[in-house]
C-alpha cells in the first residue's frame, strides 16, 4: 500500500487493509467496486458476493476479473464432475464455472453482464 501511494501520490482518496468482505460491509454505501486479479483467490464466491450485495448501493456496480479453466481442462471437469463450481488450478488461482458465477450473482442481486 505504501509503495502504491508513493508511486501515485494523490491518486487514492483512501486505502484500507483488511478482509475485503468486512471492508465492503463497513464502507457501505459503495457505488462502485473494481477488483482485478483478486477474486481469483476465492474458491467459494458466496461470502464475497454476499458482502458486495450488502455494501453496494441499489444500482451499484461491481466489476472484477475471474479466471476460466482452459477449454480442455473445463471439458474434463464437465465430464467427470458436472456440478463443479470452482477448481483450484496449478497456478494457485481458482477457476470458476460460468453457471456458478451467474447463480451466485443472482442470489445476491448482482447481474452478470459479461463473463
Amino acid at each position: 500500500i505504501d509503495e502504491a501511494k508513493k508511486a501515485r501520490p494523490g491518486l487514492y482518496d483512501e486505502t484500507v487493509v483488511g478482509d475485503v468482505t468486512e471492508v465492503f460491509r463497513s464502507k457501505k454505501p459503495i457505488s462502485m467496486i473494481i477488483a482485478a486479479d483478486s477474486y481469483i483467490y476465492f474458491g467459494d464466491l458466496v461470502p464475497l458476493f454476499k458482502s458486495m450485495d450488502e455494501g453496494l448501493i441499489e444500482g451499484g456496480i461491481a466489476a472484477f476479473t475471474l479466471e476460466n479453466a482452459p477449454d480442455e481442462y473445463e471439458e474434463r471437469l464437465n465430464e467427470n464432475k458436472p456440478d463443479w463450481r470452482w477448481q483450484l488450478q496449478p497456478s494457485g488461482r481458482f477457476a470458476h464455472n460460468r453457471n456458478y458465477v451467474a447463480e451466485v450473482g443472482k442470489d445476491h442481486n448482482l447481474k452478470v453482464v459479461h463473463y
